[in-house]
C-alpha cells in the first residue's frame, strides 16, 4: 500500500502546474465552483464579487449547454452503436441500433445527463472533465460527476487513460453504507459508534483503478478483472475494499489536448490576457459612467460645503466666483466611445474562442438564409470546432462501452444474433464491443459531406445511366440506401430487415410469374 500512495503523491505533483492554472481559470469562467481540499465551495463565493465582466462566464455557460443540446441532446437519439464486424450482415447492424435506442433510453431514466452537464462545465472551463460509470444497488445506471481536481490519471503507451485515482470524502453514514462497518478502520468505526448523529464527521478516502498486474485469465471474480480497484482509507492508512472491474470505470475527456500530459486545454487559456482585459476595460468604463452621473466638482477654497450636490439643489455664489467660473465640473473627458470599442474587441475574441458563433448560427432567425448559405455556414464553422468535438469522441468511447457491456450483463438487451458473436481465447463466444456513431447537430454537420458525397454520385449515375445502363452495375442500391439511412440518423424500426426484404421479393416474383399474360381479345384495339 505504500506503492500505491507513493504512486498517488508522484501523478498529484505531475498535476500542479495544471492545477495552478485551474485555480486561475475557475475565477474568471467558472467563479461558483471554488476549490478547495475538501471539494468545491459554491456559497458566497468570493471571485463571483470581484468580476466587472461576465463575458467568459456566460461563454463557458452557452457553450457547456451548447455540448448538451447538439452534442449529447436527452430528447434525441444521439448516437447509435454500430457492428464492428464488416463482413456480419445486416441483421447484426440491426441489432446494435436496437440496443442503442435501448441504452438510450435507460440513459434517460438514470441521473446520466444531469452529471453529464456538470462533467461538460469543468470541459469548457477547465479543459478537463471526468465522470464516472457504475450502476445502483438495483441494477439502474449510476454516473457520477468528478471535479476537476480531485483525481489524477496516466495513460499508458498507446494514449488510453488506464490509471486514475481519486480522493474523496464520506460521512460515518456513507462510509458503512458503501463499505461495510467492519471493513472501516478504527477511526472510521469510532466515528459511527460513538457520534449521535452518523452524518457528521468526514472520512478521507483514495479510489484507486489501474490495470491488474497479475490475473488467471480463466477464473472470472473481482480479484482477477482487468482492472484492479482498491478503496484506500487515508485516516486509519489501510483497505477498506478491494475488486475490480471488467472496463475501466471512470471517463476523462478534455476540450483540447495540451501537450503531452492526460490533462486538457481550456479556451479561457487560450484568450486569457483578453478575458483580464475585459475585466480593466469595465471597470474602467464603470467609472467614466459613474463620473459622468456625478461629475467632479471644481470649487474655490471659500465655497468649500457650499455646493449643493442633491437634484435640485440651489448653490448661491458671488459675482467674482460666477466671473471665474467657479464651481465647475473638472476632469469628465473620458472618451466612452473608445472604451467600448476596444471592450467589445476583447468579448469578441472570448466569445470566438468558446466557439459561441456556431451555436448563435443554430439558435438564431435563419428567414434572410437560404438552405445552402445555412449549410455553407454551419460546414465552415463546425469544422473549426472539429478538433474538439474528435477528441470528444475519442476520450467518450470508453464510456459508451462500459455502458454496452453493462446493459448487456444485465440483460437489457434482446438475443444477440449468432453473426455478432465471437469466440474469445478460451473458444467461449463473446459479443464484440460495437463502434460508436454519434448523431448530435455538431456530428450530423460533419457526416454531412459523407452524406452528400453519396446523393451527388447517385444523381451523376442516374444522369449517365440513360446513356449506358451498365453502370449500374457499380453500385449496391440496397446497401447505398440503408447506409445513406442510417447516416441520417432514421430510427431502426421503419427498416425492414434484409431478410424480410429478400422474402418480400421473392413472394412478388412467384406473383407476377402465376399471373396469366393476357389473351389477344383482351389486348387494346
Amino acid at each position: 500500500m505504500q506503492t500505491l500512495l507513493q504512486s498517488y503523491q508522484s501523478l498529484k505533483a505531475a498535476r500542479a502546474p495544471w492545477d495552478s492554472w485551474w485555480d486561475t481559470l475557475r475565477h474568471y469562467v467558472l467563479p461558483e465552483r471554488q476549490h478547495s481540499e475538501s471539494g468545491y465551495e459554491t456559497a458566497e463565493a468570493p471571485a463571483a464579487h470581484h468580476l466587472s465582466d461576465t463575458t467568459a462566464v456566460e461563454a463557458c455557460q452557452k457553450l457547456a449547454s451548447g455540448h448538451m443540446s447538439y452534442m449529447t441532446p436527452s430528447n434525441e437519439l444521439w448516437f447509435k452503436w454500430s457492428c464492428p464486424l464488416t463482413d456480419a450482415g445486416d441483421e447484426a447492424e440491426s441489432w446494435y441500433n436496437r440496443c442503442s435506442e435501448i441504452a438510450n433510453r435507460e440513459l434517460a431514466q438514470s441521473n446520466f445527463y444531469t452529471a453529464l452537464h456538470e462533467c461538460f462545465l469543468d470541459r469548457v472551463g477547465l479543459g478537463t472533465g471526468s465522470l464516472y460509470c457504475g450502476s445502483t444497488r438495483s441494477g439502474s445506471l449510476l454516473f457520477r460527476h468528478i471535479p476537476c481536481g480531485d483525481f489524477v490519471c496516466a495513460e499508458n503507451d498507446e494514449g488510453s487513460m488506464d490509471t486514475y485515482m481519486r480522493e474523496f470524502t464520506f460521512t460515518p453514514h456513507q462510509a458503512a453504507a458503501k463499505f461495510g462497518t467492519s471493513a472501516l478502520g478504527p477511526r472510521g468505526r469510532a466515528l459511527l459508534e460513538n457520534a449521535r448523529n452518523p452524518h457528521e464527521g468526514v472520512l478521507r478516502f483514495l479510489h484507486v483503478v489501474r490495470p491488474r498486474a497479475k490475473r488467471v485469465r480463466s477464473r472470472d471474480n473481482a480479484r482477477n478483472m482487468p482492472f484492479e480497484s482498491i478503496y484506500y482509507s487515508l485516516d486509519d492508512q489501510c483497505a477498506v475494499q478491494e475488486s475490480g472491474y471488467r472496463e475501466m470505470p471512470y471517463m476523462v475527456t478534455r476540450f483540447l489536448r495540451w501537450g503531452e500530459g492526460p490533462y486538457g486545454l481550456a479556451p479561457a487559456r487560450l484568450v486569457y490576457p483578453d478575458i483580464r482585459q475585459a475585466q480593466f476595460l469595465n471597470r474602467i468604463l464603470d467609472m467614466l459612467g459613474e463620473v459622468a452621473a456625478f461629475p467632479r466638482i471644481l470649487e474655490l477654497a471659500n465655497q468649500a460645503g457650499e455646493v449643493d450636490l442633491r437634484a435640485g439643489g440651489r448653490t448661491l455664489i458671488n459675482p467674482e466666483s460666477a466671473s471665474l467660473g467657479f464651481p465647475r465640473e473638472w476632469a469628465t473627458q473620458g472618451r466612452y466611445d473608445v472604451g467600448m470599442d476596444r471592450l467589445r474587441q476583447k468579448q469578441e475574441a472570448i466569445r470566438r474562442a468558446f466557439f459561441i458563433p456556431m451555436l448563435e448560427l443554430w439558435s438564431e432567425q435563419k428567414q434572410q438564409m437560404t438552405a445552402s448559405e445555412i449549410y455553407a455556414r454551419e460546414n465552415e464553422r463546425v469544422m473549426l470546432f472539429s478538433p474538439s468535438f474528435t477528441l470528444f469522441a475519442s476520450d467518450f468511447r470508453p464510456l459508451m462501452e462500459r455502458v454496452f457491456a453493462l446493459l448487456f450483463r444485465q440483460g437489457r438487451f434482446p438475443q444477440p444474433p449468432a453473426t455478432v458473436l465471437q469466440p474469445d481465447r478460451h473458444g467461449e463466444p463473446g459479443i464484440e464491443l460495437p463502434q460508436v456513431v454519434y448523431q448530435g447537430r455538431v456530428a450530423q454537420v460533419m457526416r454531412r459531406l459523407q452524406s452528400e458525397g453519396i446523393t451527388r454520385t447517385l444523381q451523376r449515375l442516374q444522369g449517365m445511366a440513360g446513356m449506358d445502363s451498365q453502370l449500374l452495375d457499380h453500385v449496391d442500391l440496397d446497401r447505398t440506401f440503408r447506409m445513406a439511412a442510417r447516416l441520417d440518423g432514421v430510427p431502426e424500426e421503419i427498416l425492414r430487415p434484409e431478410v424480410s426484404v429478400k422474402r418480400l421479393r421473392r413472394k412478388r416474383e412467384a406473383e407476377t410469374q402465376q399471373t396469366p399474360p393476357p389473351m389477344p381479345h383482351d389486348l387494346p384495339a
